[in-house]
């Protein structure tokens, strides 16, 4: 098999650009290396120390839509982090930027921190046990 070295990014359709590169720069450090339009419609691409997350509205996106991870596509992003530790940190974060979020929970696989982005697009910060 080819080598890979990891997601490089990931890009999301969402329905304010602009709201949604705030929150993502809040949240993750990060900073909006790209803002533009093109024949698709508006983008920008945002680089953190965690993770660069594209945004970008098509021109059929329907300001009203709302992320359905039921619908063929994105189920959640999933950022994998060191500890239990390392979770009760992002809690604090998410606390201090003001989005909304589970509990932590542990199963047999580890333990989640659930929240959501402005679209509703879920995200997931996870530890192994």
């Amino acid at each position: 098999m080819p080598s890979a070295q990891g997601i490089g990014h990931i890009m999301l359709t969402v329905t304010d650009v602009e709201r949604s590169a705030d929150f993502y720069n809040r949240l993750l450090d990060g900073q909006t290396v790209v803002s533009a339009s093109d024949d698709t419609g508006p983008l920008a691409v945002c680089v953190g120390p965690v993770l660069m997350v594209g945004f970008r509205t098509h021109q059929a996106t329907d300001e009203k839509d709302e992320f359905d991870p039921a619908r063929v596509g994105l189920d959640h992003i999933g950022i994998h982090v060191e500890s239990r530790a390392e979770l009760e940190g992002w809690r604090q974060r998410l606390d201090e930027q003001g989005v909304l979020h589970s509990a932590i929970v542990e199963d047999q696989f580890g333990a989640h921190l659930n929240a959501k982005d402005p679209d509703n697009i879920a995200i997931e910060f996870f530890a192994t046990s």
